[in-house]
């Protein structure tokens, strides 16, 4: 491949994510600290991008460097691996979960942002105010994909308060997002349920942990039933649907929509996410996510036979614990 292809593709894609010059010229002084000028001559090809400064542009902007030298086939699509260290977590994971928010805040004002999630386990964004169901998660994502090779007990589980922090940013800039839809899995609260069970059955959580595991996910559930019931955020007014689908998942998918970018997300171990900035794969993703909604019932504002039928079928199931 040319350096002069090499170069075009580079500066089409960074074009992709920001189509506005000022924006983007702005973003590019701040990002390789250097002259606005030193960036125009970068633009118009007077001189080259340096090899540092192209994986910063990729970073930032969700750039695959395979992409610019055509080392991949056609019917792939780049996606990055986020694996957020949340038991102990490093410098970096903030960093990484920043970017994130900073996106999140970028929306805030735009009329055309919205988001579709279908998930197969419990929304991180609700599950802030739940100490034990967070704990739960943790458990069991140390247990899985953690680097000791020793159980690790319910009860040894401390969260990160950083970590909370920088998510319950999250968790309020979502609120801002213009519309907000959620499609659970039938079977959301009965995954859970048997991986409690199973970890009970190890010895990986004691009854009393249990007891509390089990008011915390009850608390959940009334409290996403009224959510469900209002249809919108009472902080901002914004929309947020909730849905039940006719199909299982195998895992849990999104698309976030605004101005500038386009964002798809696949969840990965657990707690861990892949993301891709590439417009295919957001195609991809919205399509398939879009055709899900339409085969779901939703259970917000006017779907309440379906919603109280749901929420009971819930309740019992995390009774059996």
């Amino acid at each position: 491949m040319s350096k002069d292809l090499i170069y075009e593709t580079l500066i089409s894609a960074i074009r992709e994510k920001i189509p506005h010059k000022a924006t983007l010229t702005n973003a590019l002084v701040e990002l390789l600290c250097i002259e606005r000028e030193a960036v125009y001559r970068r633009m118009r090809g007077d001189v080259a991008f340096s090899f540092t400064e192209i994986a910063a542009i990729s970073n930032k902007f969700g750039i695959s460097l395979d992409s610019l030298v055509g080392g991949w086939a056609t019917k792939s699509r780049p996606y990055q691996l986020s694996l957020v260290e949340y038991v102990d977590p490093i410098e970096d994971d903030f960093k990484m979960w920043g970017m994130y928010n900073e996106r999140l805040w970028g929306a805030r004002n735009d009329p055309s942002s919205n988001s579709v999630e279908c998930m197969n386990v419990l929304p991180a964004t609700f599950l802030l105010d739940y100490e034990y169901i967070i704990r739960f998660y943790l458990c069991k994502w140390y247990n899985q994909y953690g680097h000791s090779d020793k159980a690790v007990h319910f009860r040894e589980i401390e969260p990160s308060e950083k970590l909370l922090k920088v998510q319950r940013e999250t968790a309020t800039a979502a609120k801002y997002l213009r519309k907000t839809s959620y499609v659970m899995d039938p079977l959301i609260f009965q995954y859970i349920v048997n991986d409690i069970l199973y970890c009970r059955s190890i010895h990986l959580i004691d009854e009393e942990s249990v007891r509390l595991l089990k008011q915390d996910l009850l608390c959940f559930l009334d409290n996403m039933e009224v959510l469900a019931a209002r249809g919108m955020y009472r902080e901002t007014g914004n929309p947020v649907l909730f849905y039940i689908s006719n199909i299982n998942f195998d895992a849990s998918y999104s698309y976030l929509e605004a101005q500038n970018y386009r964002l798809s997300i696949i969840r990965a171990f657990i707690l861990n996410t892949v993301v891709s900035l590439d417009l295919k794969a957001y195609e991809i993703v919205r399509h398939w996510l879009q055709s899900l909604l339409k085969s779901s019932t939703m259970i917000s504002v006017s779907g309440e036979q379906q919603r109280i039928l749901f929420f009971e079928k819930q309740r019992k199931i995390i009774d059996s614990l």
